[in-house]
């Protein structure tokens, strides 16, 4: 249900000198301004109002930033709203709202930006709780603000795409998987009696085995197929991979064609009750991956 998706931050600038392949700014240094000192000013714009996008139908309002050291975190809040319908209570088995056209559905989501010194490359986690995030309206309302200021473009994309990220990601052990949405095809009786048909199932090695790394469940083996990760997605929807680095488990997404490898957030690190991340123990986790991430990509 919640997740975190790392990206990278990069800004491409042709008139640089040296290869083209190179011609990237220091992120503190661009033109002579920090990046950083842009995304908090963006960042606080929206903390004064409720910034309404009529186009999409979402509101979005910032209700807390940080900036410590190198890094800008908080949360904000994210509305949709259009749709009228009824909120029911499931304690009270009634009707205890009707939801206007107007009215927003608002989560609050936590983000961490990190720009080190000296360094082209950029870390932002951006919180998703169901299929609701704020990656999208950032790339585009940021970039928006951030021409009117310095005629570039900044780049976000998937933290995966970095290939330092991405040979720690493939040569991670995976210690157990987690099938979300399991079909139950073989619970018989059982399955018929409790009114069963999915389920979510964990699947750990043999005593003394291992599944081996993050890629290799990803490959199809020799006279084989599939790759175990394609003969799992025909029973699972969403099939999830543990795997341990800096002495802490993390769950990691092994949908088919994901490139984001979303981190999910669950009980292994953070503490959720009814549906609600702990918000300091949130940040916390946040800030100890975008350390392992900044070690990765920081140049």
């Amino acid at each position: 249900m919640h997740s975190f998706r790392p990206y990278s931050i990069k800004i491409f600038d042709k008139y640089l000198p040296g290869d083209i392949a190179e011609r990237y700014h220091l992120l503190d240094s661009v033109r002579s301004r920090d990046l950083l000192d842009f995304i908090e000013a963006f960042l606080n714009s929206l903390s004064t109002n409720i910034y309404n996008d009529i186009e999409a139908k979402k509101t979005v309002h910032v209700t807390s930033v940080s900036r410590v050291d190198r890094s800008i975190y908080g949360w904000i809040d994210l509305g949709e709203y259009g749709i009228p319908g009824k909120i029911y209570s499931l304690a009270s088995k009634s009707k205890t709202y009707d939801k206007r056209h107007d009215d927003s559905d608002v989560r609050s989501l936590y983000f961490n930006f990190c720009v080190p010194e000296h360094s082209r490359t950029a870390v932002v986690l951006f919180h998703s709780a169901g299929n609701r995030g704020v990656k999208s309206f950032f790339d585009e309302k940021f970039n928006e603000y951030f021409k009117t200021q310095i005629d570039l473009k900044v780049r976000i994309s998937p933290l995966a795409h970095e290939k330092t990220v991405q040979e720690w990601l493939d040569n991670s052990n995976v210690k157990e998987l987690r099938l979300s949405n399991y079909e139950v095809c073989l619970g018989g009786d059982l399955a018929d009696q409790l009114g069963v048909d999915r389920t979510e199932v964990i699947i750990k090695p043999k005593r003394g085995a291992a599944f081996g790394t993050f890629s290799s469940l990803k490959e199809i083996a020799v006279g084989g197929n599939e790759s175990p990760v394609e003969m799992l997605s025909r029973v699972s929807t969403d099939v999830r991979a543990v795997i341990e680095s800096g002495g802490r488990k993390k769950v990691v997404s092994l949908k088919m064609g994901d490139p984001i490898s979303a981190v999910e957030i669950t009980g292994d690190n953070v503490n959720i009750v009814d549906g609600v991340p702990d918000k300091a123990e949130l940040h916390g986790y946040a800030s100890e991956l975008i350390e392992e991430f900044i070690g990765k990509v920081s140049r």
